[in-house]
């Protein structure tokens, strides 16, 4: 352990990096990393690691507000992990979140348009992950702490869907009075048309007729609930309702398996869709849609008329879309394949087969496909990122290749922390 580890110190904040954490500059030609701070406080922090000349750091007391400090935060903030930024207030945060790829853009090219940002509202986000775990005559059920394996228990939250933070309570509840394992249990919620589908998932066997019993009276409104044991397929143990999702406002639906993707709130999705939309335009057009999920574009771009072809690694997300696609007589222009885009490069010449290409790759980016991409001279690229970071790095790419980015649509999906959702634009003109 470093000798520094557990030590405090006090610390002037003199800006935030690019996650949203403060950093301090000034000690020993170290940085300092302190959440839930502001530039121009001043802290007592806790020494907590040391790499190299980086060093992380709890915060312990903020001896100086900032002037931009908001009161307006959950009860659980600083304890739960999932925001980092609700202390600022809202219009401060919105301006540094636009300029996180606003400012990088200008560097690329100075002419590119950047929209004006569209942000999502609080309790908006519909699908969630959380944890619960039992002891003796009660249970923790919530999020882990910020950097950390430890669960803090929740109560309420800004940023999810009001219907699935009344099930959390309801699931703690009945957990408190009905021991069932001594293992963390994972859940996955996702809010669909019908009311809310469950994943369970644990590493050990349950006892399938005790967790039904749990969640056979509950008063949430629950569709379906499948468990998932050591990585297997999920089983179905309670059923209510079909797993439907209407995507945007084209009167046509997905059909989302357990733990599905989809856009975490419907804003994002709404504006993801028009926007493509408009984009394409001519009806003849042949689309590629990669990383297609269960059909959040490629549904809508079939009810339209388009021809599509989809490509996603998740077999059971493309299952599902040829099922929707067959459900609403759209399977006839729909071809699809199954294949790991993050490690399986498409070749040149298939790209060269279409007139649009759509990717909304993992935050990882697909840097595997952009290069073979950039070469197919595709005459249009929509490309959605969750992450700044890859997003730049694969815009490049294809910007050395001749692209022109026509413009960005930010989308602040993922309240309070860094991550934005990006719509942009790839042209090429030969």
């Amino acid at each position: 352990m470093n000798k520094l580890t557990d030590t405090t110190i006090n610390l002037f904040i003199d800006e935030l990096d690019k996650f949203g954490v403060g950093i301090s500059l000034i000690k020993n030609n170290n940085v300092y990393f302190v959440p839930y701070t502001l530039p121009g406080e001043r802290v007592k922090a806790k020494i907590m690691n040391k790499f190299k000349s980086k060093v992380y750091c709890s915060n312990l007391e903020i001896l100086e507000n900032s002037s931009e400090r908001s009161n307006n935060t959950c009860e659980h903030f600083t304890k739960c992990g999932g925001c980092l930024l609700q202390h600022w207030q809202y219009e401060n945060y919105k301006h540094w979140k636009f300029n996180l790829i606003k400012q990088p853009l200008i560097k690329l090219n100075p002419n590119i348009e950047t929209l004006d940002m569209i942000s999502a509202k609080n309790n908006s986000r519909r699908r969630a992950k959380f944890f619960l775990k039992q002891g003796n005559n009660s249970c923790k059920l919530g999020f882990k702490k910020y950097k950390s394996e430890t669960l803090i228990n929740i109560n309420n939250c800004f940023i999810i869907d009001s219907e699935i933070i009344e099930l959390m309570t309801e699931i703690k509840n009945a957990f408190n009075k009905s021991f069932l394992t001594t293992e963390i249990l994972v859940f996955h919620v996702n809010k669909l048309d019908y009311g809310l589908d469950i994943l369970i998932q644990t590493n050990k066997s349950l006892r399938i007729n005790d967790l039904i019993n749990i969640f056979k009276n509950f008063k949430s409104n629950i569709i379906s609930i499948h468990l998932q044991e050591n990585n297997q397929n999920p089983e179905l143990i309670l059923f209510y309702n079909k797993n439907k999702l209407n995507f945007g406002e084209c009167n046509v639906y997905g059909l989302i398996p357990p733990a599905g993707f989809f856009q975490a709130t419907k804003i994002a999705e709404n504006q993801l869709i028009k926007n493509i939309l408009n984009e394409i335009g001519i009806k003849n057009d042949y689309v590629l849609d990669l990383y297609s999920g269960s059909g959040t574009f490629t549904l809508p771009l079939l009810k339209n008329g388009y021809k599509v072809y989809a490509i996603d690694k998740n077999k059971t997300s493309i299952e599902s879309l040829i099922k929707s696609s067959k459900e609403q007589n759209l399977f006839n222009n729909f071809k699809y394949n199954i294949s790991n885009l993050t490690k399986g490069k498409i070749e040149t010449h298939f790209f060269q087969n279409f007139d649009v290409v759509i990717l909304d790759p993992p935050r990882a980016g697909a840097i595997v496909q952009v290069t073979s991409l950039g070469k197919s001279k595709v005459k249009k690229i929509i490309y959605i990122s969750c992450n700044i970071q890859t997003f730049l790095r694969d815009s490049q790419i294809l910007l050395s290749h001749g692209y022109k980015i026509k413009y960005i649509l930010p989308i602040d999906q993922f309240l309070y922390t860094s991550h934005l959702e990006i719509f942009s634009v790839f042209e090429i003109f030969n």
